[in-house]
């Protein structure tokens, strides 16, 4: 096996997802000389134009965190754009991340959904890890959200399509573990649902990396109960508490839990209850806020089994107006004051039978 077909697998649970348009494609690499090490002290951008070669034109930086970036480039030889995801080389040596960064290209080599954003290919060259993604033409849910609070009827389509989603990655034995606004995206203009990120994602049989004692890997304000305690134990649940946290925060503006740091949002996420969404907006249809508030009991067992169990109840949530009882259109009736029609058509009627009596 030559350097151009080598692929390693990885992912990443930083918020450095960037926009990425979804095609069924997967592109199978032609023969490629492989990459010479790139200039000493060459800066991280050099380095990966030395690494893609004439393969890849990087176009733009898309986004970034602590352990990525994302750039927005031109398949010189598909003629096509994509989404580069390259892991920071400092990050490379940490077998923690490395960890994590493979569970993403384990989890996406599994799964085929359309609601879920996949990957091309995956390498390693150059002291660099990257991998190949669809552009996706389109706004973060983080960024819809910060337009102000989104109406019951959107908020519940967003949930649909997700538990859509994790209930394809759940019967593939897959828990996503870092469900939040910046991890799903709302794609042209239908703002279709898809998910990325399965960077911490891990298989239901297997412990969470962080239980032996090491850091808490997912975002705190989206974390369960079970995840912020770094529990052994977690299974699909988890998700199904943080898409609950997601729907609240979609309603009512903010997640349920807020706190001075992560430390204190943890422990609010184990500890107390969240306010219920209908003593905050009682125009929330019952129905839909008891379905998300389900979603966000501390004990497992007390939320929905399933995402497809979540997704039905979803499904069943009604939404109405209601109706007033008199058209707007009418002319009220003034008490006391004659109506001239009726005394007319009265007064019509007796002189006719007075008329049929005298004849």
């Amino acid at each position: 096996m030559n350097d151009a077909d080598a692929t390693v697998l990885l992912g990443t649970g930083s918020k450095d997802s960037g926009p990425l348009n979804v095609q069924k494609e997967i592109t199978i690499p032609d023969e490629v000389a492989p990459a010479t090490a790139p200039p000493q002290g060459a800066s991280f951008k050099t380095r990966l134009r030395h690494v893609l070669g004439s393969e890849f034109q990087l176009l733009s930086l898309l986004g970034e965190g602590g352990f990525a970036r994302v750039y927005k480039a031109r398949d010189t030889r598909l003629d096509r754009i994509v989404a580069i995801k390259v892991i920071r080389p400092e990050v490379i040596g940490t077998e923690l991340f490395m960890e994590s960064f493979r569970s993403e290209g384990i989890a996406l080599a599994k799964l085929r959904h359309h609601g879920i954003v996949p990957i091309y290919n995956i390498r390693e060259r150059g002291g660099l890890i990257y991998y190949i993604m669809p552009f996706v033409q389109g706004l973060t849910l983080e960024q819809r959200m910060s337009q102000g609070r989104l109406p019951p009827f959107e908020t519940r389509r967003i949930l649909s399509e997700l538990t859509d989603a994790l209930s394809a990655a759940h019967q593939a034995k897959m828990v996503h573990l870092d469900i939040k606004p910046d991890n799903v995206f709302l794609e042209g203009d239908l703002q279709k649902v898809l998910l990325v990120d399965f960077g911490i994602a891990m298989a239901v049989t297997d412990t969470v990396p962080e239980a032996s004692g090491g850091p808490i890997i997912g975002t705190p304000a989206y974390m369960s109960p079970e995840q912020a305690q770094g529990l052994p134990d977690i299974d699909h649940r988890s998700d199904i508490y943080s898409l609950g946290v997601l729907g609240y925060a979609m309603l009512m503006g903010r997640p349920p839990f807020l706190g001075r740091n992560a430390t204190d949002i943890l422990k609010k996420h184990v500890e107390e209850a969240p306010v219920p969404i209908r003593q905050i907006n009682p125009s929330i249809p019952k129905d839909f806020a008891d379905a998300i508030m389900r979603c966000l009991e501390k004990d497992p067992w007390d939320r929905f089994s399933t995402a497809k169990e979540l997704g039905a109840t979803l499904e069943a949530v009604t939404f109405f107006t209601e109706r007033r009882t008199t058209s707007s259109h009418a002319k009220p009736v003034v008490a006391g004051r004659p109506n001239v029609a009726v005394i007319a058509i009265t007064a019509m009627v007796i002189g006719v039978l007075i008329g049929w009596v005298i004849g």
